[in-house]
């Protein structure tokens, strides 16, 4: 099973765009993943945009089954997420540097293209 890790703009990609992210993941990646964020993401999503998308990120979450990863406060929260790519996580974001970042050690990462759906990158190093 893959494990998913999505970061805060990836929470709130369905409601600034109407992207179906969780489809547009399993149509990249197929149905045998689960989908993760971290608990200082999730607290970002939550807080974006004066709170604009507050409650619609919680049933989001719960819906979908998102499971929120307790992690230390006193660690960068990119990288964390570098780390957890690093340890077999697809990371999902749409960050410019993060990308840059898993991209130079040629990790699988998904992003937002042209605003209407999701691209893979090194996703052929997964084994299906």
């Amino acid at each position: 099973m893959h494990q998913v890790l999505l970061d805060a703009n990836f929470l709130v990609l369905p409601f600034q765009f109407n992207v179906p992210v969780f489809d547009e993941i399993e149509r990249l990646i197929g149905p045998d993943h689960a989908c993760n964020t971290l608990e200082r993401t999730y607290n970002e999503a939550l807080n974006l945009e004066d709170q604009q998308y507050h409650q619609l990120v919680q049933k989001l979450v719960a819906v979908k089954d998102v499971h929120i990863i307790e992690t230390a406060a006193d660690v960068p929260v990119d990288q964390q997420l570098l780390e957890y790519a690093q340890d077999g996580y697809i990371l999902c974001t749409n960050d410019t540097e993060l990308k840059r970042r898993v991209d130079h050690h040629n990790l699988p990462h998904i992003f937002l293209r042209q605003q209407n759906h999701l691209e893979g990158k090194h996703l052929d190093m997964l084994t299906f």
